[in-house]
């Protein structure tokens, strides 16, 4: 079966275990992954590149998804002039 244009490759190694040696398995690099998952324009309309603050109908805090969170708004709103590379 062929893959996906510009798909991730498969890599693949051996595992020794205690009671068991050679095991072998299957991976892709999770940097590659990201930036294939990014360049899907079937998604673009659900990425959340920003926090945000949700409150219900009583004016109280409502937490529905990672970006809504205080961790999300203090990494990206409260440490400006903090890089990551």
């Amino acid at each position: 079966m062929r893959g996906l244009v510009d798909e991730p490759e498969w890599q693949n190694g051996t595992m020794d275990f205690h009671l068991q040696r050679g095991i072998k398995f299957f991976y892709r690099d999770v940097v590659e992954c990201i930036h294939y998952l990014l360049r899907q324009k079937a998604f673009a309309q659900d990425l959340i590149f920003e926090p945000s603050r949700e409150f219900d109908s009583q004016g109280c805090r409502v937490y529905t998804e990672m970006h809504t969170t205080d961790w999300w708004w203090e990494m990206q709103v409260c440490f400006p002039n903090h890089s990551y590379s």
